[in-house]
C-alpha cells in the first residue's frame, strides 16, 4: 500500500485550508458575515462542505446563505408581475 502518498494528500489537503483561513484573516473579513466569508473561499477554490467546516456552519445552511447573497448581489428582489 502507498500510505506515505495517502499521508501527504491528507496533510496537503491541511496545509491549503489553513492558507485559505489565514488569507481570509488577512483580508479582515473575520468579522464579517457568514456569506462573505463563503464566497472568499469558495473563490480560493474550497469546497462548501470544507467551508462549512471552517466556519463553524451546517453546509445546508451555507448553501442557503451564499444562494441569498447572491441573488441579492444580482439584484432579484423583485419579482416579474404575472400576466392575466
Amino acid at each position: 500500500m502507498n500510505d506515505d502518498g495517502d499521508n501527504k494528500d491528507e496533510w496537503l489537503a491541511v496545509i491549503g485550508r489553513s492558507l485559505a483561513f489565514l488569507c481570509l484573516t488577512q483580508a479582515d473579513l473575520r468579522d464579517k458575515d457568514l456569506a462573505t466569508q463563503g464566497m472568499f473561499l469558495e473563490a480560493l477554490g474550497i469546497k462548501r462542505p470544507e467551508i462549512a467546516g471552517m466556519l463553524g456552519a451546517n453546509p445546508r445552511s451555507l448553501r442557503e446563505v451564499l444562494s441569498r447573497a447572491r441573488n441579492r448581489k444580482q439584484g432579484k428582489h423583485g419579482k416579474k408581475k404575472k400576466q392575466h
